[in-house]
């Protein structure tokens, strides 16, 4: 399979010294240092000649692995084929941009490894994927993640670095009557300042004692947690999906620990197909300090939704009724009433590209506990 540099270099000495030209200068005014602080009008003044530098993505009436578009406020580039796949996306760049790179690659049809990479005003955040396949219907991946925020300087907090890694296996099964896959997953985060920081912690959760605040102690915190996934099939027309995740955190100032707090979070959900294109679907949610539930019924273009969630403040009943126009489509299509599919996995080489959800995406709070 031809690299991409392979691909660059069949293009003519003209246009391949113009395109290297205008994705040298297009990326150099959005460096990671300085991303927030770029002139947008600059930055895209050049895109006419980009896209025109570009090798046209039709190739004697066969459609080429390279794309490019530009619709809105996003700008796309990027390569697709079998084994390797990367793409790079500039969001929102006429107000707060945000670079986003994706890159996997299958490596053989039993390995793959990739990552991402995204950057906006006020973090950055690297992934990396190993994804390790034995058999067609089992899975083994491992994932580590670094995560630099300055969205704390408010609570005087002049940097954060956090650091993730899971480890993770699913397997499912075709030949089961009633077990459909299993999966479980166990990760770790480490997050702390990189200077010295102002910590405050609840010297009595049972009072309104505002704590001890010290502008000397370097603050940092730890997550460790699981995840486990369960899906069942019942019957050939029904489906049911369970998940628990029980995590604990625990935020220390100079090593010494201050506040630990346990999450745990369930839910359930059930679809059910039945005659005359009907479907029945349901769910409860429940966690620490909320909860939900919804049950839909649905048919043809229609469906009626009923939930209700429930938190500390009260509750909130909804009901929703809604009607789905297809566009595009002829009078003439075919009726579909949807199933519950056998469960397969994606391709390697989209999976490396992924981050695991268990990761956070977000820096923990440290400094300020409440």
């Amino acid at each position: 399979m031809p690299s991409t540099t392979t691909i660059l270099a069949k293009m003519p000495a003209l246009r391949h010294l113009a395109c290297i030209a205008a994705l040298s200068g297009t990326m150099a005014n959005v460096s990671a240092t300085g991303i927030h602080q770029t002139d947008t009008t600059d930055l895209f003044a050049t895109t006419g000649e980009l896209a025109e530098a570009l090798p046209d993505l039709q190739s004697d009436g066969r459609p080429t692995p390279g794309y490019f578009g530009l619709a809105r406020e996003t700008a796309v580039i990027g390569y697709n084929s079998r084994s390797e796949k990367w793409d790079a996306k500039l969001e929102q760049y006429m107000a707060d941009p945000a670079l986003t790179f994706d890159y996997g690659r299958a490596l053989s049809s039993t390995f793959g490894a990739g990552g991402s990479f995204t950057r906006d005003s006020t973090q950055s955040e690297m992934v990396l994927n190993g994804i390790f396949a034995p058999k067609k219907n089992v899975r083994f991946r491992i994932a580590g993640a670094q995560l630099r925020s300055n969205s704390g300087e408010a609570d005087g907090i002049e940097s954060l670095q956090q650091h993730s890694y899971l480890i993770g296996a699913r397997k499912y099964w075709t030949n089961y009557a009633y077990l459909s896959d299993l999966g479980i997953s166990a990760y770790t985060v480490d997050a702390n300042t990189s200077s010295t920081a102002t910590v405050s912690a609840l010297t009595d959760p049972d009072t309104l004692d505002p704590g001890v605040r010290s502008p000397i102690l370097p603050a940092s915190g730890r997550t460790e947690g699981y995840l486990l996934n369960l899906n069942l099939r019942p019957t050939a027309d029904s489906k049911v999906e369970l998940r628990h995740e029980l995590s604990q955190s625990t935020y220390y100032a100079d090593s010494t620990a201050l506040h630990t707090e346990i999450q745990a979070t369930s839910r359930v959900r059930f679809s059910q197909f039945l005659d005359d294109c009907v479907q029945v679907h349901g769910g409860y949610s429940a966690s620490t300090d909320f909860d939900r539930m919804d049950l839909t019924v649905a048919r043809d273009k229609w469906n009626i939704q009923l939930s209700r969630e429930m938190n500390d403040s009260g509750a909130n009943t909804a009901l929703r009724v809604g009607y789905r126009i297809p566009l595009g489509q002829s009078k003439m299509t075919r009726r579909t009433c949807g199933a519950i599919g056998a469960p397969n996995f994606e391709p390697i080489v989209n999976a490396t590209m992924k981050r695991p959800p268990a990761l956070p995406e977000q820096p923990m709070a440290i400094g300020v506990f409440r």
